[in-house]
Parts: C-alpha cells; structure tokens; sequence
C-alpha cells in the first residue's frame, strides 16, 4: 500500500504545470516470493508507513508475485537490497511510470475529438462521457434500459447507474456489476459498460442467443463508476489516486472504499493510518458513496441474486469471505460458480484467472463490498473480482485492452447467470 505522508513530505512525486502528480523516475519492480514465510515478509512491509511503498499487486497468501513502485533509482537499490536480505529477487517491471502516464494522456487527447458510439471503447473516458454513454443506451433502447442515480458524491458527482430489463417493475431476479470503487483502476470502467452495451444492443437485434437468454431471464444493473471523485481526481490531479476524496482532518484525504463496508468493518487487512491507500475511515460505512450502495443491495435484497465488484489488476475471481479465512456457508455453489467463471474467461482469450475466497488467495481484507453483500444482505453469490492484467502495465492498461476484457467479462457473466439459474 502507499502511505501518502511520506510521498508529499520528500516530494519524491513532483507536480506538473498542469497540477497533476508527476511520476518521474517511478519504476514498477515485480519481486517473487517462493514460500509462504517470505510472502508474510513482504505482508508486514506492504503495512509500514516508513517504508512508503506502493504495492501495485499486494502479497498474496502463498508464493508468487508481488509488484511495487518505487519513487527514484536510488529507493529501487534500497529496496532490491533490502528484498535480497531475504533471498527476494526482483527485476524492473516497468521502466518508467510516467512516460506510460503521458502516453494515456496523449492517446486520450487524440481520440477524444473522434469518440462516437462505434469508437467509445477505443479509449477511456471521463466520468462525463461515461454517463453520457450509458444515457445515450437508455436513449437507444428505452423500453429496455433506464439510467438512475445511485447516490451522490462526497463531491456532489452523481453515481449513475443503468438497469436493463426487458420487463421493468416486474420482480425479476437482478444481477448487479460495478467498477471504478478504486479510482486508479480504469479497465473496470469500460468493462463492465461493455456488458450493458453488449446486452442491449444483442437483444435488441436478436444476434445474441446469450444475451436474449440472460435478459429475459434476469434483470441487470450496471454502475460503471462508484467513487466518481476519486475517478475525476485521477484524470486531473493523481493518475495513481485510490481512495474516495472526503478529507480526513490531517495532511492525507480520502478513505478506502473497499475497506469501509459495514461488515467485520475495521479488522485485518485494513488501516487506522489515515495516510494508508486501505485506511479504513473513521467509522463503518463513513463515505457517502458506500451508504448508497449499501442501502440500494439491502434494500433490494429479496430481488438481487448476484453481485460483483470489479478491480484490478492480478487476474483473480474471488468469493467470501475477506474479513477472515473461515469458510462460508454457501462456499461450495460460490467456489463452483468462480470456477465457471474463469473458464469462461479463458475460453475467449486464454486468460487464466484464479479463484476462491478472498481471505485464501490472497490475505484478508476486511470492510470489503462482497463481504457486506453476502453477509448482511445474504447475495449468495458476491465477488470481488481482479481484471487484467497480471502486471506488464498494472494500472496503466493500455486501451487496446478494453474490448478483450470485455468480452472475456461478458461471458463470466453468462456463465454466472447460468450457474445462478441451475444453483439459486
């Protein structure tokens, strides 16, 4: 995690003329655990402030990877030395975090003049044009799509939502998918707008028997982005911002959305350092933006048979329980679900994903939004699922990527509504 204190405090994050975070001379190294004890290692360092360290992709419970940036040349030397101690190697996964930031801008800049509804997932898109985007769906297919608004910002940004339903007001069961409750991780964004775009505009013309199948069949929200204002904040202030944007009293602003759900709220896997990217905020469901989506699930509870929130990245298909690593009631049809899943996924592109609890795969996080759906909802089938990639570009996804996972995402949602149907 990064502690943001120490990142203002040294200036090692220097600031453009445009008001926007430099990331100059920021590596991305990506360092290989081979046993347990060596992962716990790099746990307890992902959880030191005077490390300030950002943990692109955090440790995880057994071997394997773990990707963090680093500020200049001299704290990578630092921190491969001090990982060699532990018989850590590591090498440079990415070589320089601000010429792939800049790259973003410049790509956005050109394709901004020319996004039309046959060019929109070309590229990302501001929260703006992400709303406009959902609106003119609703526009496109009125008898099947209504765009509606969550709640509102901490900000005052409204979160849209956009249900498709080819029956409305009927009662039909409801599936829910939203991305973007980490501001830095974009690809969830236009992943989860391409299944709304992708069920409407199949339906509508009758090319999608998946589609036709699933809609009739099931009633499905869409909220593209949670925490709009951490989102905007990365388009305009900070490319790597992960927090909401409500201030905290203190030099650091901002609290971990999937850190402040009111369920197990403030045990392991979060953080009481306000500076922390997992602080937990002050209190159970603190940030505005978590009390709308908690309200709506609960709220609808009797209707809303599946639920998943999207990030990335690390390729990972994850079910209940975060807050601890005891198993849940329902983790059988859960598991099996997150195994259909990921063979859907792969069966697109041969993406391999990993599944299980989240507390399993990797270590626990408690305050999370699966958690809460399933365990004060009762949303059997809650996940929490890390989209692409497994780490060439972490958060900087290039665009090309957009319609790939897409597609990919599309049919782990089918292959869920189905498993749903045959499983309720």
């Amino acid at each position: 995690m990064k502690f943001t204190t120490a990142l203002l405090a040294t200036g090692l994050a220097a600031t453009e003329a445009t008001g926007r975070v430099a990331y100059t001379s920021h590596q991305v190294i990506r360092c290989e655990a081979s046993t347990k004890t060596q992962m716990d290692q790099l746990q307890l360092m992902s959880e030191d402030a005077a490390l300030d360290l950002d943990f692109w992709m955090e440790p995880r419970k057994s071997a394997g990877s773990v990707d963090i940036m680093t500020t200049s040349e001299s704290h990578r030397h630092m921190l491969e030395d001090k990982l060699k101690a532990m018989d850590i190697p590591c090498r440079v996964m990415i070589e320089d975090v601000q010429a792939l930031i800049d790259l973003e801008r410049s790509r956005y800049d050109a394709s901004s003049k020319k996004v039309g509804d046959d060019t929109y997932f070309d590229d990302y898109r501001t929260w703006q044009e992400v709303h406009a985007y959902i609106e003119g769906l609703a526009a496109k297919f009125p008898d099947m799509a209504t765009v509606w608004q969550v709640g509102t910002t901490y900000e005052g940004r409204p979160m849209k939502a956009i249900t498709l339903s080819t029956k409305p007001n009927s009662g039909k069961p409801t599936l829910w998918f939203d991305g973007g409750l980490h501001a830095r991780e974009w690809i969830t964004v236009p992943t989860v707008t391409y299944v709304a775009d992708r069920l409407l505009n199949e339906y509508s013309s009758g090319s999608g028997n998946n589609s036709t199948q699933l809609l009739d069949e099931y009633d499905v929200i869409v909220c593209p982005i949670l925490n709009v204002d951490g989102f905007d904040y990365t388009w305009n202030g900070d490319r790597m911002w992960r927090k909401t944007r409500s201030p905290n009293n203190g030099p650091c602003d901002g609290t971990d959305p999937n850190r402040n759900w009111d369920f197990h709220w403030g045990e392991a896997g979060s953080s009481t350092m306000k500076c922390s990217d997992s602080y937990q905020g002050p209190s159970a469901a603190s940030e505005v933006e978590v009390q709308a989506v908690q309200s709506y699930i609960c709220d609808h509870k009797d209707t809303i048979k599946g639920y998943v929130n999207f990030h990335a990245y690390s390729q990972l298909w994850m079910s209940n329980w975060g807050y601890t690593d005891m198993l849940p009631p329902d983790y059988d049809d859960q598991n099996a679900l997150g195994g259909a899943a990921v063979a859907a996924i792969k069966s697109v592109h041969g993406k391999t994903y990993d599944y299980g609890p989240i507390a399993t795969i990797i270590y626990p996080a408690s305050g999370s939004s699966a958690d809460y759906t399933y365990g004060q909802c009762g949303v059997k089938y809650s996940y929490g699922v890390e989209l692409r990639d497994t780490g060439e570009f972490g958060f900087l996804l290039p665009p090309s990527e957009i319609i790939p996972s897409g597609e990919e995402v599309f049919a782990a949602v089918v292959a869920m509504a189905n498993y749903i149907t045959a499983n309720p």
